[in-house]
This record gives structure tokens, C-alpha cells and sequence, in this order.
């Protein structure tokens, strides 16, 4: 995919602070209801000056510091055998992250899992339901489609496991579980995002790291994640950065490839329809940024933007949005990703809603992964 400069895009309102961003409602901390996700990265960053923001950045910061503390305490007590881990009965594989946002962890579960089917195992998929309506949310939905596995949604995953089991799997694939302990794994699989790797070096709120990168000694295989993002100097310093955090884990390159659209009509086209095409994208990801400027990548005439919210629920208030959004920009079609579009059946949307489907595809170290992905499995 060529590379291409960044779009500029407006995020989706935030009304208060997000716990992905800052985990405001256990630090009990609010900025402004109107700020919305860029302006509160601009400020993680530093990429924002002056004395407000950086005032903002020191009480975040102070906030963090009980936070850091409590997230080691309960990893030590794990490990000390103070807290008790359940046994799933059934081999574990985990995917997980140490910071919030978007680092592909749903389609390296769907990696792990179709692995595991071809091998001849009968898997199955536990997910906590992030924002889960009804029992069901975007990414069980989006699995179970990638996979065609049984999706088992509960914050439990402990009682997920046992319900798994019961059904007849004989091994699980735990997606988003790197900080939950309670579930013994065979092996911990941990993505890092090449384009905000540590997540500005800071635990919540102050940063985007759900644990110091400390615990990131614990993984058994890492897996740099969006690296055609980055420039080889850029890979190579991570990896070395990696490989002091993580001596003792295997090390992996993967990047996320466009490889077709499917269109309002659920046909499958090449990623070369879009050039040419005026679209607006929109969506409600992790890293929405990426998503944009692979679409910049295709040739795509974006006359439009809008990044929501992780995890958004298309509410018919963020339809009529979405549709005064796209009043006047002239778009031929609607695109967005899978994960968003699981959440728009049965919407009357403004226009023709495009997918784009990626792909994540391990550029260095697969055979390396798979074997230890099934020799976990055999434990």
C-alpha cells in the first residue's frame, strides 16, 4: 500500500472523558463535555501547549499514579498466588494489548482461530462485550462472521470459558485479555501499535497504557502491529525498545492490508473501485486515523470525514448526523469499516454504505507464531 500523508478528520463528541482514554470514571476526573477524542489526544501528547493543558497534563498525571499502582499490586498478587486463577480445563490463548485503542486484536484473534481449524481443533471465542447491547456487541459480531466459530460475550471470562467448554470447544481464544488475570492462559500473544506504541508513556489517565510497560515481560509472543505506518528506523528502535521490555518473548511484524470492498448490495469488488470515487468515510475504531489514510492510500476522494467514538452505537440521533454530515459534500457512497457496519442493519442510512476489508497479514516471524499458537493448543 503506498504510503500517504495523514487526513485531517474531526473526532465524534466525547461527553465527559472515555475510561479507553482516561479512565475517567474510576479517576473521577472530567474536562470539558464538548471536548472531543483529537483535542484530548493533542493534550496526552503535548502536542498542545500553554498553561491550561499543561496544568491539565500534571493533575492527569498525579491521577495516574494510584491508578499504575493498583494495576502492579494486582498483577503481583496473580502471580503470588493471592488471587486465584481459574483453569479453563481446555487450552487459553490470549490476545491482548497494553493500551487502549485499536491495535488489531480482533482480526489476530480471527488469525488464531482460523489457524486452530485448519489444524482440525474445535475453537472458541471469549470477549468481554465492550458496550454490548442485548448480549451482543461489534466485535462478537464481526468474529463470529470473520471465524464462524461459537462467540462467547461475557466480562466473566472465567464463567465464559466453562460455558465454552460445555458447548464442546477444546480450546479458547481469549480476544482483548492481556489485564484480565482471573483466566489461566497457555500463552499470551501482545499487540503493540507502531504508530502510538506505549500510548505517550503514561497509565491512564494520564496516557493511553492500561498497565506500565513493565508487564509487558509476561507476554510470551509480541506482535508490532500497523507497521507499514512506519519507516524501518522508526520498526528497528521499537523492536530494540521491545526486546528490553520483553527479553524472554518472540518478536513479530504484521501490517493491516486492504484486500476487497463489499458494497451496499454485499457484492465483492477489488480495493481498486474506490479510486476515483468521492466517499465519505466515517467510523468508530481505534485508531481511526489509519483507517482514513488507507483509504487515501486506494486513491479514494475523501470529501468527507467522521470519526466517532470507539465502540459507538449507531443511536438514530448519530444517523440524522451522520446525514446532515453528508448533506452537501457530494459523496457518491457511505464507507466505513466491517466492525462499524455489523451495528447499521436495518438504519436508513443517507447514502450507500461501502466496507472496506482488511486484512492482517504477518509479514515476519509467522511460521514462528503459528507453530507456538498450535503448540499451545496441545498443552
Amino acid at each position: 500500500m503506498p504510503m500517504c500523508p495523514q487526513i485531517p478528520f474531526r473526532q465524534g463528541e466525547v461527553k465527559g472523558l472515555d475510561v479507553r482514554f482516561f479512565s475517567a470514571e474510576s479517576a473521577g476526573i472530567i474536562i470539558a463535555p464538548d471536548m472531543d477524542e483529537q483535542s484530548i489526544k493533542d493534550i496526552l501528547s503535548a502536542r498542545r501547549r500553554g498553561l491550561l493543558p499543561g496544568l491539565l497534563r500534571a493533575a492527569l498525571w498525579l491521577a495516574s499514579r494510584p491508578y499504575s499502582l493498583a494495576v502492579r499490586l494486582r498483577r503481583w498478587m496473580y502471580r503470588r498466588g493471592l488471587r486465584k486463577r481459574h483453569q479453563a480445563g481446555v487450552p487459553v490463548i490470549c490476545m491482548g494489548n497494553l493500551t487502549t485503542g485499536g491495535t488489531g486484536k480482533t482480526p489476530m484473534a480471527a488469525w488464531a482461530v482460523n489457524a486452530l481449524k485448519q489444524a482440525g481443533r474445535t475453537p472458541a471465542v471469549l470477549t468481554r462485550g465492550y458496550k454490548a447491547t442485548g448480549g451482543k456487541s461489534d466485535e462478537a459480531q464481526l468474529l463470529a462472521g470473520l471465524c464462524d466459530v461459537p462467540v462467547i460475550v461475557n466480562a466473566d471470562r472465567a464463567a465464559g470459558a466453562q460455558q465454552a467448554v460445555a458447548d464442546g470447544a477444546d480450546v479458547l481464544v481469549m480476544d482483548d485479555g492481556f489485564g484480565h488475570l482471573r483466566l489461566r492462559r497457555d500463552l499470551d500473544i501482545v499487540l503493540i501499535d507502531a504508530t502510538n506504541p506505549f500510548g505517550y508513556g503514561h497509565c491512564l489517565p494520564r496516557g493511553l497504557l492500561r498497565e506500565p510497560t513493565s508487564a509487558l515481560r509476561h507476554a510470551d509472543a509480541v506482535v508490532i502491529t500497523h507497521a507499514d505506518a512506519a519507516d524501518e528506523e522508526a520498526l528497528a528502535s521499537l523492536s530494540r525498545r521491545i526486546g528490553q521490555l520483553a527479553p524472554s518473548a518472540s518478536l513479530h511484524v504484521a501490517a493491516h492490508r486492504p484486500v476487497r470492498i463489499i458494497d451496499h448490495g454485499g457484492a465483492d469488488l477489488p480495493v481498486e473501485a474506490l479510486a476515483g470515487r468521492k466517499v465519505f468515510a466515517f467510523c468508530g475504531i481505534g485508531n481511526p486515523e489509519y483507517f482514513f489514510a488507507m483509504l487515501a492510500g486506494l486513491y479514494a476522494r475523501c470529501v468527507g470525514t467522521w470519526a466517532l467514538q470507539d465502540h459507538a452505537a449507531y443511536t438514530s440521533e448519530q444517523i440524522a448526523l451522520l446525514r446532515k454530515k453528508t448533506e452537501h459534500c457530494q459523496a457518491d457512497l457511505l464507507i466505513t469499516t466491517q466492525k462499524d457496519f455489523v451495528k447499521l442493519a436495518g438504519l436508513e442510512l443517507p447514502r450507500p454504505v461501502w466496507q472496506l476489508v482488511v486484512d492482517m497479514r504477518i509479514t515476519q516471524g509467522a511460521d514462528e507464531l503459528l507453530q507456538k499458537v498450535l503448540a499451545a493448543a496441545k498443552t
